[in-house]
């Protein structure tokens, strides 16, 4: 009895179910949203929001080194996110009414600073509609290295989001999500960019758009029972250069998705699992405002979930296109990223990746994913395919959780970083109330 009302304490006070969790504190947005991919798979309803306040206190940090390794569900912890020190994580809620964040205190380098890491002050009605002001990770697509339009890998920015309720009709159930936000005013180039050092030359002689604004819109429809259909876009826009010029409206640029999910029960009849599906979509980020899918990026995954394990494949091609020219004029030279993570997949709309994921319990009750990565860029090829590998484990305590995700990359090829790369966060959590 003692050990039954443990666990349904630690279900009801943390930020996400055990079962599914990824590094404690730090990643507990992106192992929610991972959740509800899992939910989907085996037709539940996503998890409600937690009724009950919570309070957490953590230890730990992030860090990384090398040859740029992005950590998959990250939320820019290892790259946009490094130090050492204090989390502080609560919830309140009251009606329909919801307070959440997340704050860190890190120390690096002899220099401690302050971070809203996650926050979200949202109201959502009876009828469905939520509005919120809110800064966490999204997933605008299924990927299993992120959503292909809005991923977890970076970290997250500051919007307004709005969510309509599902609406029925005689060809399916439809509902639709919009945000506006902005990004920072001083992006770094990411480190997979296949023309970086131009793109620095043209950063340092003031060619950058800077604090420009990103907004977007997904639609997303349900028919029957096994079906789910997205198409969405986000467009980036506005911003000034190092003169403190407006952006011209040529700058614009826009990216767009269209995705499919199915669940297949035969499937997982075969394989014995508790459920499967299979989600294909294509993906475009044109080098203009082009709202266009070509030339795009096309993946196809399948998800398996037994008890207690779960398996994703997944390939993703790279666009067929060419690297771009050298820019002439002011444009967004990070691209569609924050803080040299990209917004969407993990290794960016130019990489073709192949990837098997793997959860798994532990021992000590513990629960662990391992995921593989074959990564190759099609716009650079003198940086050579590169072999990713992502460990993550987490436990219960008596007084609230403790984990790690690190995640490795060699290079096959010499890069200006070298061959090798990693990243790694851990963090321990105390429950408060």
């Amino acid at each position: 009895m003692k050990r039954r009302r443990f666990r349904i304490t630690a279900v009801g006070l943390m930020a996400v179910p055990a079962a599914w969790a990824q590094a404690p504190l730090l990643q507990d947005g992106a192992a929610a949203l991972r959740q509800a991919q899992t939910a989907w798979t085996l037709g539940e309803p996503p998890l409600p929001p937690l009724s009950l306040p919570s309070f957490e206190v953590g230890l730990g940090g992030a860090e990384s080194g090398g040859l740029y390794a992005p950590l998959n569900g990250g939320e820019g912890l290892g790259q946009g996110i490094q130090g050492w020190g204090l989390g502080l994580q609560g919830r309140y809620v009251q009606g329909g009414w919801s307070l959440s964040a997340t704050v860190l205190g890190l120390r690096r380098h002899d220099h401690t600073s302050g971070l809203l890491h996650r926050a979200a002050l949202a109201y959502q009605g009876e009828s469905g509609w939520r509005v919120a002001l809110e800064q966490g990770p999204m997933a605008w697509g299924s990927g299993l290295n992120g959503g292909e339009l809005m991923g977890a890998a970076a970290r997250p920015f500051p919007r307004v989001s709005l969510a309509t309720p599902e609406l029925e009709l005689p060809f399916g159930r439809w509902r639709a999500e919009a945000f506006a936000g902005r990004l920072e005013w001083n992006r770094p180039i990411q480190a997979d960019a296949a023309d970086r050092e131009a793109r620095i030359a043209a950063q340092a002689s003031g060619m950058d758009l800077r604090r420009p604004d990103l907004y977007g819109g997904i639609l997303r429809a349900a028919f029957g029972t096994q079906v789910e259909a997205s198409l969405g876009a986000a467009a980036m826009t506005g911003g000034r250069d190092a003169r403190g010029q407006a952006a011209p409206a040529a700058a614009q640029r826009t990216a767009a998705l269209a995705e499919l999910k199915v669940r297949v029960p035969a499937l997982a009849s075969f394989t014995r699992a508790q459920g499967a599906s299979l989600h294909l979509s294509r993906s475009a980020a044109p080098l203009d405002r082009s709202l266009t899918l070509g030339p795009g990026r096309n993946l196809a995954g399948l998800r398996l979930v037994w008890e207690g394990w779960d398996l994703g494949l997944e390939y993703a091609g790279a666009p067929s296109r060419t690297a771009p020219a050298p820019p002439t004029g002011p444009t967004y030279l990070a691209d569609f990223s924050t803080h040299g993570d990209p917004l969407g997949s993990a290794f960016g709309s130019g990489a073709a990746t192949r990837t098997a994921e793997l959860g798994l319990p532990l021992f000590l009750e513990g629960r662990g994913r391992l995921k593989v990565v074959r990564a190759a860029s099609s716009l650079d090829p003198a940086r050579g395919d590169s072999w990713y590998l992502q460990t993550e484990a987490q436990w219960r305590t008596p007084t609230g959780r403790i984990g790690a995700s690190l995640a490795s990359r060699r290079n096959r090829a010499p890069a200006p970083e070298g061959r090798w790369g990693w990243a790694l966060s851990v963090f321990q959590a105390f429950r408060v109330f």
